[in-house]
């Protein structure tokens, strides 16, 4: 923000994945000059597809309800001065939003308590780096993700494959922009050694809001009983 605010730039928030979540008191989303949330079937609020954008600046916010709605006219229907873009959201699934909305507290403090839950099962267990939370944040830990360090006992693919194996799913995480091969021109030559070592040793572990105790007890103990078979064979 500073920076941009240095050269009079515009900042665009990525906050796709954090409903709740709050940077030094502020929430994530209206830090910018406008925030970007997501509504996928695995977010914290969902309407099983879409998403929503959020500003105080009016002329940003009638701009975008008119690109997203095939950029008709004002005043004018069905008739195109710009290129626009389907990108309603139907009346159903906004219903679905506006609902679930009043139960956000509701869904971000499951999650916190989960993934505190996660953390006192997961913290002596050797070779494991737990999702940390700074002191000036609120971390909303949309998705549960530890760090499988060399030490643990075998790698983050192959638990991942036992894991499924005994009936506990679990996601790799992300590979970065860097590595994608629609971007990876852009970065020849760069080295980005933290985004591949969260790329190379993230695994993210269930962590929806309807989770239960006794569901992390059972992830939980599947996980150390695989890495004891690993270190005892």
């Amino acid at each position: 923000l500073d920076i941009a605010k240095a050269h009079d730039l515009l900042v665009i928030e990525d906050a796709a994945e954090a409903h709740g979540a709050e940077y030094k008191g502020k929430r994530t989303g209206g830090l910018g000059d406008i925030g970007c949330f997501s509504f996928y079937a695995n977010k914290i609020i969902t309407t099983g597809e879409g998403g929503m954008i959020v500003t105080n600046n009016e002329e940003f916010a009638e701009r975008a309800q008119m690109l997203r709605d095939q950029a008709f006219e004002k005043g004018k229907r069905f008739w195109h001065r710009q290129l626009g873009f389907n990108y309603r959201l139907t009346n159903l699934q906004a219903a679905v939003g506006v609902a679930q909305f009043e139960h956000i507290d509701e869904f971000v403090e499951t999650r916190r308590r989960n993934a505190f839950y996660y953390n006192s099962l997961l913290e002596k267990v050797e070779g494991i780096t737990l999702p940390p939370e700074a002191p000036w944040a609120k971390n909303v830990y949309w998705m549960y993700m530890i760090l499988i360090e060399k030490n643990f006992g075998l790698s983050r693919d192959d638990l991942m494959a036992r894991l499924k194996e005994k009936g506990v799913d679990s996601r790799r995480a992300f590979y970065p922009v860097h590595t994608q091969p629609l971007y990876a021109e852009q970065f020849t030559g760069q080295k980005f050694p933290v985004a591949d070592q969260l790329s190379d040793k993230g695994v993210y572990l269930p962590s929806g809001n309807t989770l239960t105790k006794e569901q992390i007890d059972r992830v939980v103990e599947t996980l150390i009983s695989i890495q004891k078979e690993a270190k005892s064979g």
